[in-house]
């Protein structure tokens, strides 16, 4: 007991409320920190959905990530302006700031192609009408400021070929568009600006406006080859892709669903059944006698005889269902919102098809089918035995033939 009471506390009940406000702090930073990320990844990723093309994408990630960082250094920006000696200076940072807002906005509102026209031509615009003003009403009177607007402008020019370049019925029209802007504001710009230009020869000025207007195509040149180059590897990875993609997919003989790939799709079907009640059938297929085919014909005559029956029965079937090649001449047809009255149906067609049809060597053929529609308590390899099992009753029964299971 005595030992008890010689215990004193390390830390008193006065010290623990300073201990907590650290750490209530750095929970409300961590909660800011979280929401300003969520904020600018939303702002960054407006308007950009997953079906988009690649060049798309990144346009409009470049879009919204400009007009981000535009809107950051709006207000910097106007005390540049008004250190230049630029006389309008409130009136564009104005008119920038309601442009990039209305370029967010429509992102938001899924108008992406009039959110890139805006983004695309209206710093050209701003900086070629503000220039023209200034040069009007007397304000630019600095020669060095004048050429340094010249650049602005071939830079800002840049942007709708960086937008548009990607696209190649466009890229003809947007480079033409973009000289002739740049040579409007070139002769408007020297007529109005003649107190820049005194003491001047014409031969120079006309040089220079020749240099500038090189000075565009070129980077506009480069920025065509790079997208070109860059849409031409896309083209290649995509092919690529697309052929890998098939090959897991498919068989290579008949160019069907292969057995993987028809299982899985069967399995996903079930569960799309589950959820909607809707009736999912199965039509297992075979063909009747196909040993004395390869037997009498050959090997290679079966193969061209599978591949041209596969052809008819992908023609034949209905584009909801999916055919696949389950094992040697054993094909499998999984039928969506269909039941078990309306799958023999289809089987039965299929049966008469193939039997009126006449195939390579003037060979005649016919299927056996067993019919069966998935129940509550299938398995996916349960439903596909009881296809199965009225296949193999099927052929028992004397081929070309549909029983039902």
């Amino acid at each position: 007991m005595e030992t008890r009471n010689t215990i004193t506390p390390f830390i008193s009940t006065d010290d623990l409320p300073r201990a907590v406000l650290p750490q209530q702090v750095a929970t409300q930073l961590v909660a800011a920190q979280v929401a300003l990320q969520s904020g600018i990844s939303w702002l960054l990723e407006l308007g950009i959905r997953p079906e988009m093309p690649f060049y798309l994408k990144m346009n409009l990630s470049l879009v919204n990530r400009v007009a981000f960082v535009s809107l950051l250094l709006a207000f910097p920006g106007s005390f540049l302006l008004l250190l230049l000696g630029f006389g309008h200076s409130f009136s564009l940072l104005v008119c920038g700031t309601l442009a990039l807002c209305l370029i967010f906005a429509l992102n938001r509102a899924q108008r992406v192609e009039w959110a890139l026209v805006i983004f695309a031509f209206f710093p050209s615009t701003a900086i070629m009408s503000y220039t023209l003003l200034e040069m009007n009403s007397g304000g630019l009177v600095n020669t060095m400021a004048y050429i340094l607007v010249r650049q602005g402008m071939c830079l800002s020019l840049l942007v709708p070929i960086i937008i548009y370049g990607f696209e190649k019925n466009h890229r003809g029209i947007v480079l033409g568009f973009c000289v002739l802007v740049f040579l409007t504001f070139d002769v408007v710009g020297v007529k109005l600006g003649g107190s820049l230009f005194e003491g001047n020869l014409g031969m120079s000025q006309g040089l220079f406006s020749t240099l500038s207007l090189a000075q565009l195509v070129m980077l506009a040149g480069c920025v065509l080859y790079v997208q070109a180059y860059t849409m031409s590897h896309e083209r290649q990875v995509r092919s690529s892709n697309d052929k890998l993609r098939h090959m897991a997919i498919r068989d290579g003989m008949t160019g069907l669903f292969n057995h993987t790939f028809i299982e899985q799709l069967i399995g996903d079907a079930i569960n799309r059944s589950k959820r909607s009640r809707n009736p999912l059938s199965l039509i297992m297929i075979d063909i009747d006698k196909f040993k004395q085919i390869n037997d009498n014909l050959g090997h290679n005559a079966g193969d061209e005889v599978l591949v041209h029956l596969a052809k008819l029965l992908q023609d034949s079937k209905r584009s909801t269902d999916y055919l696949g090649r389950w094992g040697g001449d054993e094909l499998i047809l999984l039928l969506t919102d269909t039941n078990l009255q309306g799958a023999s149906k289809v089987a039965e067609k299929l049966r008469l098809v193939v039997d009126n049809h006449i195939f390579p060597g003037r060979a005649h053929l016919t299927i056996s089918q067993g019919v069966c529609e998935y129940v509550e308590q299938d398995t996916p390899s349960g439903f596909i035995k009881r296809a199965d099992a009225g296949l193999y009753r099927a052929k028992n029964a004397g081929r070309n033939q549909v029983q039902v299971e």
